[in-house]
């Protein structure tokens, strides 16, 4: 597909602007931006002007990987990158520009890991930096606007969402790169091969990938969005044990009620503001199978779940709690660092059930190491038996990697660009990205060291190091994050480390996690799609969020059959069955 042949508009009756803002709900809205802008030759070996109808991992490749690396242990069955001789390809003397994010004591001019990516690809970068957050969004949005266009783009942390993605490519801003990594990438390759998921779930409507999507398969993340603990320390004092079912969580809060040892100003139940709807869903996983976007598939159809009767069901239950003061409606104006407060209470945490990512969402000083420490005290807490014995929960199955590397059209050596990001998924250079350079930051495990599931590990932090101030980078660009790589870090006695606490967490889950024929993957809308659901989402999360919290605190009431029809029916009047329709379509046409 030449530039030219690509669309050059949004659909009829919808502003560029507009379009290009609900292209993809789940990502950042942009600005408007050149639709059509030069593009490579046909010597790009794949780039702008490559066919319409490539067929992706048809082409041979044309680089072959590096010798393995002698000496370095793998663990039975692993998968993942695997350390690497790197050669240097890049002339040392084309400067290529990069956008990339950035955070405070980063300087990429001085960057250890920056300097190590030069020095392995021998290709020079001048970075273009753009903070994170909402910040760093206007800087992007003006660069599209303007059409000044870097080379390529670091997108990874949600600059892009996979529909974003999909629809600047189908425009000409970002130019195809499965040709490129099936020709130039013989690492990013070996991924795909090893994870097919990997290519498909980033493949756009059009058959084409406009974006090189980096691996991140963390295992406790499968649960972070509904991840709850209980206070171990409140447990003890009242002789019980940890809940099996909701009876038995509502009998253990009785108890705590009049708890003598509990902390002034403390209380039973709680969360932030913005996590809210993730306590709930942990919740209503004992009455029917949920998911944290409120979808999921039912006999391979999309099914909106806060529409079924048995959702009402937890609803009913959720707002019991809350008569009962077992969850309190603090929650509903408790900010970050509130919380955070209530964690790191001199006489303990001021809660006894919590939801939390990680221990430091509730804590600014977690430290595991600690048995008096609230990452210590603060234990997770499985999910439970309903009345209709319903135990089940959340599980991100499709939560693998995301767009994070893209190639613009302004660039006019994209096999250039594609392979100075495939020798960032070698082992080497993967871990280096997060953990500093090997021999300062980490090194190699040695023979009988456990990684964080038990097996060999395969690296280990060096200790005192810490401090890794303008060493790495946050995950933002190209790496190879396998749960392999990621569970190869040795545990280390004493370490301040959350990853063994989160692995365990993750564990305590895994038995009761959903089929993974029910999620649904992150999805790319075509054109017309984009157009129509983003607002629509957007308004029926917003209608969830106020409507529960108007049934937790009592201004309505999902026991009464009116009440409930007008929650349900509100979905509807906002477009529920366009949602439906076009997110089936999509799924469809992915699956």
């Amino acid at each position: 597909m030449t530039p030219d042949s690509r669309p050059s508009s949004p659909p009829r009756g919808t502003s560029r602007r507009t379009f290009l803002a609900r292209a993809g709900a789940s990502g950042a809205a942009l600005a408007a931006a050149p639709a059509v802008l030069s593009g490579c030759g046909e010597d790009a070996g794949g780039g702008a002007d490559a066919p319409a109808d490539y067929v992706q991992g048809s082409a041979d490749l044309q680089v072959e990987l590096g010798p393995e690396i002698e000496g370095v242990l793998y663990p039975e069955g692993y998968e993942g990158p695997r350390a690497r001789e790197l050669e240097p390809f890049g002339d040392g003397t084309t400067e290529f520009t990069v956008l990339g994010r950035t955070i405070p004591d980063l300087d990429y001019a001085t960057n250890a890991y920056a300097a190590l990516v030069e020095e392995r690809t021998g290709v020079t970068v001048s970075y273009l930096e753009v903070p994170l957050g909402e910040d760093g969004q206007t800087k992007v949005n003006a660069i599209l606007s303007a059409g000044d266009l870097p080379d390529a783009m670091m997108t990874g942390m949600d600059l892009f969402s996979v529909s974003q993605v999909s629809v600047y490519g189908q425009q000409g801003l970002f130019q195809p790169v499965d040709r490129l990594i099936d020709e130039h990438a013989p690492h990013i390759r070996d991924m795909f091969e090893t994870f097919p998921d990997m290519r498909r779930l980033f493949t756009s409507p059009d058959g084409r990938m406009y974006a090189v999507p980096s691996m991140n398969d963390c295992y406790h993340c499968k649960t972070g969005g509904i991840r709850t603990w209980y206070n171990s320390d409140w447990l003890a004092a009242v002789g019980a044990e940890v809940p099996q079912s909701l009876e038995d969580f509502d009998a253990l809060l009785d108890s705590w009620g009049p708890l003598a040892s509990r902390p002034a100003d403390s209380v039973l139940g709680v969360t932030t503001s913005g996590t809210v709807l993730n306590l709930f869903t942990f919740f209503l996983g004992s009455f029917l199978e949920v998911s944290g976007d409120h979808r999921l598939l039912r006999d391979g159809t999309v099914t909106w779940l806060p529409t079924l009767e048995e959702y009402r069901e937890g609803v009913i239950w959720i707002q019991q709690q809350f008569a009962k003061g077992h969850l309190d409606p603090v929650m509903f104006s408790t900010t970050d660092e509130q919380l955070q407060r209530m964690g790191d209470g001199p006489d303990g945490p001021r809660f006894g059930v919590v939801y939390g990512n990680s221990q430091g969402a509730f804590s600014a000083a977690a430290d595991p190491s600690d048995p008096r420490n609230v990452a210590s005290i603060m234990k997770p807490l499985p999910p439970m038996a309903g009345p209709s014995g319903v135990r089940t929960c959340d599980w991100e199955w499709f939560r693998i990697g995301s767009p994070n590397f893209v190639i613009t059209s302004a660039c006019q050596d994209p096999v250039t660009m594609i392979r100075w990001a495939d020798h960032q998924f070698e082992l080497s250079m993967t871990t280096s990205m997060g953990r500093g350079v090997q021999g300062t930051g980490w090194d190699w495990a040695g023979s009988g060291t456990s990684g964080l599931d038990g097996a060999q590990a395969v690296y280990e932090v060096i200790p005192g190091s810490t401090d890794l101030k303008n060493q790495g980078w946050w995950e933002w660009g190209p790496y190879y994050k396998s749960m392999g790589q990621r569970h190869g870090e040795a545990q280390q006695e004493g370490s301040t480390s959350i990853e063994p606490s989160l692995y365990a967490a993750g564990a305590a889950y895994e038995p009761y996690r959903l089929p993974k024929e029910l999620k649904i993957p992150q999805l790319a809308f075509d054109l017309d799609q984009s157009a129509q659901i983003g607002e629509i989402e957007t308004n029926m999360v917003q209608h969830l969020t106020q409507g529960l919290a108007a049934f937790a605190t009592g201004t309505a009431d999902a026991t009464k059959d009116a009440d409930w029809s007008t929650f349900t029916e509100t979905f509807s009047s906002m477009g529920l069955e366009t949602y439906l329709e076009i997110t089936q379509q999509a799924y469809d046409a992915q699956a």
